[in-house]
C-alpha cells in the first residue's frame, strides 16, 4: 500500500490519483496511446460514476517545463496581443527560454502589423498617379498579410498556453532576444 503525499490517505499501489483528494500519485502505472498518457486502467468509483485520470503528456520532448510555463504564461500570452507586447518585453523574466521564444514572436508579429499599417495609410500617397492602379493590388496584398499575421497571432497565443516549444513559421527563426 502507497499514501497519498497530499492528505496521507491510503491508496493502491497502481493508483496514479488518490480516490480522497484527486492529488497525482508518483510512480502509478500508465499507458500511453496516441501522443497522451492515461492512468492505469484501474478506475475507482466515486459514487455514481467511474472516474479515470487523463494527463496531456506534456512533460514529452518539445514542451518547456511545466513550472516555466504557469509562472510566465500570462506575459506568454500578453505577447501576442498588439501593442501589449512591450509589457512581457520590459517587465518579463528575462530567464526565462518560454517567455523569450514567445517575446521574439511577438514583437515580431507586431513590427509586421506597424510596418503593414505604415504602407496601408501611405501607398496612395506616395504613389500618386499610380493610385488607381497600384492601390488596389496593395490593398488586396495587405489584406492577406494581415489574415496571415492573424493567424499567427492566435497560433502564437495556442503555442503558449500548451508550452510547447514550437516556433512559428518563418517568424521563430528572426532573434531579437538572445
Amino acid at each position: 500500500m502507497a499514501y497519498c503525499v497530499k492528505c496521507g490517505e491510503k491508496v493502491e499501489d497502481t493508483a496514479v490519483t488518490c480516490p480522497a483528494c484527486g492529488a497525482a500519485i508518483p510512480g502509478g502505472e500508465t499507458v500511453h496511446d496516441h501522443g497522451y498518457t492515461y492512468g492505469n486502467a484501474e478506475a475507482y468509483s466515486g459514487g455514481q460514476s467511474t472516474y479515470h485520470t487523463y494527463y496531456s503528456g506534456q512533460d514529452k520532448d518539445g514542451y518547456f517545463p511545466e513550472s516555466e510555463v504557469k509562472n510566465n504564461k500570462v506575459m506568454a500570452v500578453l505577447c501576442y496581443i498588439g501593442v501589449l507586447v512591450f509589457v512581457p518585453v520590459l517587465a518579463g523574466d528575462n530567464q526565462s527560454e518560454y517567455l523569450k521564444l514567445h517575446k521574439n514572436q511577438g514583437l515580431v508579429l507586431f513590427i509586421a502589423e506597424v510596418f503593414l499599417n505604415i504602407v496601408e495609410r501611405h501607398w496612395g500617397w506616395s504613389a500618386g498617379i499610380f493610385t488607381w492602379f497600384t492601390g488596389g493590388l496593395v490593398d488586396v496584398g495587405v489584406d492577406i498579410a494581415r489574415f496571415v499575421i492573424l493567424i499567427f497571432f492566435v497560433l502564437g497565443i495556442v503555442y503558449a498556453c500548451k508550452g510547447c516549444q514550437r516556433e512559428l513559421p518563418g517568424i521563430g527563426k528572426i532573434k531579437l532576444f538572445k
